[in-house]
């Protein structure tokens, strides 16, 4: 039995590796790709402006590194500010780009971001989040509601592998995959979109390891059953998740 990566390169290649020398059978099948956003070219406009006492709050590793690079290539630096990230692995981008002590709430939702310390009132702060085309949309109005200025960057964008005829579910089905790791939402409403209706079921009845309760949470509404949320998105955090539920499923 195998373990379905679905997750963008490098990031599919490295997940791929490391459960393989964990001993699980794997079948890598990146669904996603990352392109520069439209409103890069916003950066010295949004970023330029904020004092110490404003926030940055980034949504996603890409986030952070379509906006560094941009910036690199412009000739500018990250503003002094406050920096938050939705998630260990995005507190540890930035850090990766010499923006250390960014906040990161327990809570990878929405509802752990708006919950931090600080945000409670923000009257005369700014506040610019760094994002890819949509999602986090609680964030900005509640933000406004407390007193913030709040402005949304779209620095990339998604782009998700198309499979009209369903080959790849096909596939995976061939090379039996039991279960799958899937480490964003969006992954996860497209993984659903691409099997068929006789594939559905099969796709469904699939282990579903998670980096969130956000995500466990949109796995469920979608019909999945066997989900276990590893609480983080690092390949150790998924592995030991998988392990949990799968210990005696190891290649010889």
């Amino acid at each position: 039995m195998s373990v379905l990566v679905v997750r963008p390169e490098p990031q599919a290649s490295s997940l791929s590796q490391a459960l393989r020398a964990a001993g699980h059978q794997t079948v890598t099948s990146p669904l996603l790709s990352f392109v520069e956003g439209a409103e890069l070219d916003r950066l010295p406009e949004l970023l330029g402006s904020l004092t110490a006492d404003d926030y940055v709050i980034a949504v996603s590793v890409p986030a952070v590194n379509f906006t560094h690079n941009a910036l690199l290539e412009m000739g500018l630096a990250w503003p002094q500010a406050h920096y938050i990230a939705v998630g260990e692995a995005t507190g540890n981008a930035f850090a990766a780009v010499g923006v250390m002590g960014a906040a990161v709430p327990d809570d990878p939702r929405s509802e752990g971001i708006i919950a931090l310390p600080g945000l409670d009132s923000l009257v005369g702060r700014r506040v610019v989040i760094l994002r890819g085309n949509g999602g986090r949309h609680m964030i900005a109005p509640t933000l406004t509601n407390r007193g913030a200025n709040v402005d949304y960057c779209e620095v990339y964008r998604r782009q998700y592998s198309a499979d009209p005829q369903g080959e790849l579910v096909k596939s995976w089905q061939s090379q039996d995959v039991d279960s799958i790791i899937i480490t964003s939402g969006g992954l996860l409403s497209h993984i659903v979109q691409l099997a068929t209706t006789n594939a559905k079921d099969w796709l469904l009845s699939r282990l579903l390891i998670v980096p969130s309760i956000r995500v466990v949470e949109e796995a469920e509404a979608l019909g999945f059953t066997q989900i276990i949320n590893a609480e983080g998105a690092s390949n150790q955090a998924l592995i030991a998740a998988l392990d949990e539920r799968k210990p005696n499923d190891r290649q010889d």
